[in-house]
């Protein structure tokens, strides 16, 4: 009769351990899939900041003034050294605009022209060490723009 009592309470605590060994795993698979699906939100949103730092980007390459365009304004601009010219007048009230229309309130941002030592930088952001930046743009003749949208 013993040897019948000692066999079933050891069944029954081999159940209860894998009963247990059951939950602990499923709760492991449970962590991970909340992991994954976390990481995967956050990189949905860089991902979608990336494209629409890039997609104002071409915007702005794009824009057009008449006969001149936003490229052909800023190439001027650049040509005369930069700013303070008058020639970087029209690119700064322009870019100005765009972007108080297209970005929201508390977003900050740098948008950049370079050749040679020539820059136009609007505006000069200081704490913008960190952000989404766009593809930049290069123009023959040595031009290059750059776009980072800060938050």
């Amino acid at each position: 009769m013993d040897l019948f009592r000692k066999n079933v309470h050891g069944k029954r605590g081999q159940a209860e351990i894998f009963g247990l060994i059951i939950i602990v795993v499923l709760l492991i698979f449970a962590f991970l899939f909340f992991v994954k699906v976390k990481q995967d939100d956050s990189s949905n949103v860089v991902l979608r900041s990336n494209f629409r730092a890039n997609n104002l980007m071409n915007a702005i390459m794009n824009v057009n003034f008449g006969d001149d365009d936003m490229k052909e304004l800023l190439k001027k601009c650049l040509d005369k050294g930069g700013r303070p010219a008058p020639e970087c007048n029209v690119p700064n009230d322009e870019l100005t605009k765009i972007f108080e229309k297209t970005l929201l309130e508390f977003e900050k941002f740098e948008f950049k022209g370079t050749k040679g030592g020539a820059e136009f930088t609007l505006p000069q952001i200081s704490d913008c060490l960190e952000g989404i930046t766009a593809s930049p743009v290069r123009l023959r003749g040595n031009y290059m723009f750059t776009l980072k949208l800060c938050s």
